[in-house]
């Protein structure tokens, strides 16, 4: 035995249900075409249309601008089309400054000095900048390899003060074989002043066991000291000819 409800069906609810259901959706859509049509402007916005009537027209130009590029930002912000059209707004927001695409600071339009620079007709040279274009130091480099003589690597690196005038200079050499042999391997560290003096200077040798340091100072007087290196002991090298110790 069925029993009959009063009033409305379950399937009679349901439509009513479904029926306000599509009535809320077409008032949110309407609602959103509407702010799309008329987006909110704020007080700001007010201010600046007051100041420039056109400021519609130049946020709507923006837009297209900004579909042109396919919305890449850093495409369109490039572009003198945008720097243009977004002076403008700025300008009506009482912005002073405006925008200053990109484009503007290449390095095309604005001759810079590159900070390191490689050079290819030596083994190895640099030349380092700073930012505001002088020049920090220059280093060379030079490597020479011999089968049956060994291995001579040289290293020259000179440092600039601000002004131009040489501050350090330093020349090493690192030798292995007969290149050792022959002519040792040490480093000479040479200090000036701004006048170009020399105002000290330190030059350490190794040869044959032994290690030498001679030092010169702003006066001209140079001293110098050797020694037996821990090397030498344990080689048997470096020992003073009889000569010398006499």
């Amino acid at each position: 035995m069925g029993f009959k409800l009063p009033g409305k069906s379950i399937q009679t609810g349901t439509s009513g249900h479904s029926s306000a259901l599509k009535m809320v959706t077409e008032q949110r859509a309407a609602s959103a075409l509407k702010m799309q049509a008329s987006p909110a402007k704020s007080p700001e916005y007010d201010k600046a249309a007051k100041k420039d009537s056109e400021l519609g027209n130049y946020v709507a130009e923006r837009k297209k601008i900004k579909a042109k590029y396919g919305g890449d930002r850093k495409k369109y912000r490039a572009s003198e089309e945008y720097k243009a059209n977004q002076n403008k707004i700025n300008k009506a927001y009482g912005i002073d400054d405006g925008y200053v695409a990109p484009a503007a600071t290449t390095n095309e339009e604005k001759e810079k000095t590159p900070r390191v620079e490689k050079s290819k007709y030596v083994d190895k040279s640099k030349s380092v900048y700073r930012k505001d274009g002088t020049l920090k130091k220059e280093v060379s480099k030079t490597i020479d390899k011999d089968t049956n003589s060994g291995r001579n690597k040289e290293v020259e690196k000179t440092t600039y003060r601000k002004d131009g005038s040489k501050k350090k200079e330093v020349n090493k050499t690192n030798r292995t074989g007969d290149f050792k042999a022959s002519f040792g391997d040490g480093k000479t560290i040479t200090k000036y002043d701004k006048e170009g003096n020399v105002k000290r200077s330190k030059t350490v040798e190794n040869y044959g066991g032994r290690r030498a340091v001679t030092k010169t100072n702003k006066e001209g007087n140079v001293t110098r000291k050797e020694r037996r290196t821990l090397k030498g002991f344990l080689t048997g090298k470096g020992k003073k000819k009889k000569e010398e110790t006499e």
